[in-house]
């Protein structure tokens, strides 16, 4: 059951191979330096044109291609090749490069958290599979909108309403690269009445028969905790570190180091219960958030799955660990800790919570959990079939999904087997309230 971790690969063309022997060729002469332009950028550039036979594309790597082939036959090479560069770039990836001109913005000034939790990587695939997908399409120009908009809303609250769009277009983009063509995913357009984010129909097999199970999703992207006043928090943070750094420099210093703390759990204002390190912290808040965002009213079109997206809440790696209510971790000679997901999703409020310890010879115990998880909590009442979370761990975006067996709603019959069809199709790894799989995870194992 193991899982394929979700990327998009890159590529190698004719074109970013001559910027390549450019730049051994003619290092440390400045007048032939390209050190702005990136290789993966071109590379995108010259592979799109020529697959999609875009011909203003084409003419702008052509002509790329011609000024890497004699740089020194032309006085104005330099100039005339970042031009051509950033013409083609900015008319075939507009969203990326307004992405960039948020961050050079910002650069040697502060960091915004929000902006920096979105992967340039992804927003290139997003904007590639725009080129032929009317949802994908409507992503990107609804991000493009909201950073292009006069506003009187703070940057970091602009930030923050993109973020939620793109999460969406990266929930479409991997689940569709995750099953290879079986699933039709479509985003429902908003209307006053609440309902799911995406339609879904899925080809399995169950019992060597193809079924086609039909679905929704409701997507829930989880900010960090008190965002409206930790994030402008954080960019002061961020300003006084950088403060530090040139001060640094001002003082002579020959390496200038800046130390500062990216806290996304941490509430605002001094809480005393604060610990960065608390496994039962960090559960108790994607349960909270899980719980205040998800509403029974989004689940009632058809059998619905919630997913969450906590990339703006990040826990420590734990590989397939966090599918388990608890398991064994190596580090620090040895320890049982409690599965952060598992109980996010199936967690009983007095549960005993277990940590990795400081040190060898330090407790585990992280006192009980104060908050039931989001499918067994009976005040929530979500009607829904199973929790599938997005997340990073162990370099790469994966999706773990959680369902309580004989899942039953007024409306709708579905098997076990169907939920764990659904699944194994959008996760690959999941687990039961039972810990059915606990023979999968409770030892734990690095993913591939």
């Amino acid at each position: 059951m193991m899982s394929t971790p979700i990327w998009m690969p890159s590529v190698s063309t004719d074109l970013g191979d001559a910027f390549s022997r450019h730049l051994a060729l003619f290092r440390g002469q400045r007048a032939y330096a390209l050190g702005g332009i990136e290789l993966d950028w071109l590379n995108a550039l010259r592979d799109r044109a020529l697959r999609r036979r875009e011909q203003p594309l084409v003419d702008s790597t052509d002509k790329m291609l011609v000024l890497l082939a004699h740089p020194s036959a032309n006085p104005s090479f330099k100039t005339e090749f970042e031009t051509t560069f950033a013409a083609a770039w900015r008319s075939a990836y507009p969203l990326s490069a307004l992405f960039q001109d948020e961050r050079r913005f910002l650069s040697g000034t502060t960091m915004d958290y929000t902006l920096n939790c979105i992967d340039p990587g992804q927003v290139r695939a997003i904007e590639d599979a725009a080129l032929a997908d009317p949802s994908m399409q409507t992503f990107v120009q609804d991000m493009i909108t909201k950073l292009t908009a006069t506003s009187a809303q703070p940057r970091y609250g602009v930030y923050r309403g993109v973020f939620d769009i793109y999460s969406e277009a990266l929930v479409c983009l991997f689940l569709r690269v995750r099953t290879g063509g079986r699933l039709t995913i479509t985003k429902i357009p908003e209307t006053k009445l609440a309902g799911p984010d995406f339609e879904c129909s899925l080809d399995v097999e169950i019992n060597g028969k193809t079924e086609t199970l039909a679905f929704f999703i409701e997507v829930k992207s989880l900010d960090i905790v008190h965002a409206p006043q930790r994030l402008p928090e954080m960019l002061d943070e961020g300003m006084e570190v950088q403060i530090d750094v040139d001060r640094q420099i001002a003082d002579g210093q020959r390496v200038a180091v800046g130390v500062g703390e990216i806290a996304p759990h941490r509430p605002y204002g001094n809480d005393p219960d604060y610990d960065p390190r608390s496994v039962r912290g960090t559960i108790e808040t994607l349960i909270e958030k899980a719980a205040g965002n998800f509403k029974n009213t989004q689940f009632k079109r058809g059998p619905t799955f919630a997913l969450a997206n906590i990339l703006r809440l990040p826990r420590p790696e734990s590989g397939t660990g966090t599918l388990a209510p608890f398991y064994y971790d190596r580090a620090m000679g040895g320890a049982c800790v409690s599965g952060v997901l598992w109980n996010m999703a199936f967690g009983e409020v007095g549960a005993p919570i277990h940590r990795t310890p400081d040190f060898e010879g330090k407790g585990t115990a992280d006192r009980t959990l104060k908050r039931a998880g989001i499918l067994v909590d009976p005040s929530l009442g979500l009607e829904t079939p199973g929790l599938i979370v997005l997340h990073y761990d162990q370099r790469a975006y994966r999706f773990d999904g959680f369902y309580d067996p004989h899942w039953t709603s007024k409306e709708w019959v579905w098997s076990d087997v169907q939920v764990e069809a659904v699944l194994y199709a959008l996760c690959g790894e999941y687990n039961d309230r039972s810990n059915g799989h606990a023979h999968e995870y409770a030892m734990n194992r690095d993913r591939t």
